[in-house]
């Protein structure tokens, strides 16, 4: 059941790669020069700048910005380290675009639902169709005619019985068979479709507008416990990629969120080697190629048609798995294809599309395109990418209990009761101190995005989230 939603969720939007950041951090070796850009010990550190990182980010910072008044002006002291030179080097940037208020486990359906809002809010306040291609969507599944088979994707899946349709129902770059019946899985306005590597441009973009600082090329490879509290001092970052001296920074801060994705039990591993629980994930069954292709058949008006997923796992032979879903720049990606077990890579830029799955479901895909005989299908782009599928399969989203942390008992005071469920509080300019994780959302990441990095930034001010995220803690 958990595969029907990454099949929705994943599809592919290059990012552009216009982007590189720093700061001028402490230095306690060889000093390298950075932008001048200045921190101090009340800054949260944000680890990964995929669509969690930088949607954690944007609400922090805009509640921040919020809350402040004339008597209690605010800046705000946020910085995202990402190891790679660029944004979104993962899942994010070649994930599929996705969204439905659908296909949650009962832990996750709030939070699925307030982050479908705040998907909409963000598309009505911000020329969504222009900036990053929303729009309403349809998803279709097609079967054999009297297939006794089990569905796929089930009929649970979507958010109502499914409807019988009409083969000309489907879109007219989709070939079509006499043999197949149609079923639409989940119509308008339960779901949409966005370019997400164009929509986390945009959340970059709004977190720089707010003050959001960014530091790509380091990783973070320590950590510094606060001397009086439950907390930290600062963290220590190290350059990522080759460089002839080693960059060695130390960022003063209280606040640590991990968000890295597939990559956040390693961090958490190392940074915490004594902590007395696990960060799960399952990654190395949980990627999948994917390709984007020009539409053969375009929409006509192509810009004002309605996005359409339609799904061929069940006309498929070897239990294969794969839809196809077109794109507003007249664009088609065909994703839901498998890959060949390989373990996690130490960074996001080292995960590369296998090129023998490539041409297999480039080969699959042609079959059911209306392509002309000998028509060269232009491809624009391939890839592969690796869900953060947590074990159990259900997103994180916590403040980590100190006491979990493996750090000695000593005389550091312990922070005010806190509960993740607790009753509202004043407006915050002032983070709690602490670890906090955001991560483990397997296919449903871009729908998650802003649900999650709201509810993170409510966490981080001690305020009431929105929604209840006392399922989606590390020990549950």
């Amino acid at each position: 059941m958990d595969f029907f939603p990454s099949i929705l969720r994943f599809l592919y939007a290059a990012p552009a790669k216009l982007f590189t950041g720093g700061l001028l951090l402490q230095q306690p070796a060889d000093p390298v020069s950075a932008p001048h850009l200045t921190i101090d010990q009340d800054t949260t550190v944000i680890l990964g700048a995929g669509v969690i990182g930088l949607s954690t980010a944007y609400y922090l910072a805009l509640a921040l910005k919020e809350n402040s008044t004339a008597s209690l002006p605010c800046q705000p002291k946020i910085v995202v380290v990402e190891p790679s030179h660029d944004i979104c080097p993962g899942a994010s940037g070649g994930a599929t675009g996705g969204l439905g208020d659908f296909g949650f486990s009962d832990a996750v359906s709030r939070l699925g639902e307030l982050s479908y809002s705040l998907h909409k809010d963000l598309a009505l306040a911000y020329q969504d169709r222009k900036n990053w291609g929303f729009r309403d969507q349809n998803i279709f599944r097609v079967t054999p005619k009297d297939f006794k088979g089990d569905l796929s994707p089930p009929d649970s899946w979507g958010p109502a019985p499914s409807l019988e349709s009409d083969l000309s129902s489907l879109p007219d770059w989709m070939k079509t068979s006499d043999d197949w019946s149609v079923q639409l899985l989940a119509p308008v306005p339960h779901s949409s479709h966005i370019d997400l590597a164009r929509f986390c441009q945009f959340l970059y973009k709004q977190c720089q507008d707010l003050g959001v600082q960014f530091l790509f090329d380091y990783t973070v490879t320590s950590v510094q416990q606060a001397d009086s509290k439950e907390g930290f001092r600062s963290v220590t970052v190290e350059s990522s990629t080759p460089c002839p001296t080693s960059k060695v920074r130390v960022i003063p801060c209280n606040a640590l969120v991990i968000a890295g994705g597939p990559w956040s039990p390693k961090i958490f591993s190392s940074l915490f080697p004594k902590a007395t629980v696990e960060l799960r994930m399952n990654t190395t069954w949980s990627a999948g190629n994917h390709v984007r292709v020009r539409n053969p058949c375009p929409e006509i008006p192509y810009e004002y048609a309605n996005s359409t997923q339609v799904f061929l796992n069940n006309v498929l032979p070897d239990s294969n798995t794969l839809d196809i879903t077109s794109y507003l720049d007249g664009s088609l990606y065909s994703g839901g294809w498998g890959a060949i077990p390989q373990p996690l890579p130490e960074y996001a830029d080292n995960v590369k599309p296998q090129q023998a799955e490539i041409d297999s479901l480039l080969k699959m895909a042609r079959q059911h395109l209306s392509l002309k005989p000998n028509e060269v299908l232009e491809t624009v782009d391939i890839g592969r990418c690796y869900r953060p599928r947590a074990v159990p399969d259900r997103p994180i989203i916590t403040r980590v209990k100190w006491s979990l942390l493996g750090y000695p008992k000593g005389s550091q005071k312990t922070t005010p009761p806190y509960s993740v469920d607790q009753v509202p509080v004043e407006p915050k300019t002032a983070v709690l101190g602490g670890l906090y994780i955001n991560t483990g959302h397997n296919s449903d990441g871009v729908t998650l995005g802003p649900g999650s990095g709201k509810v993170m930034s409510e966490l981080l001010l001690g305020q009431k989230p929105s929604v209840s995220v006392s399922a989606l803690d590390i020990e549950s």
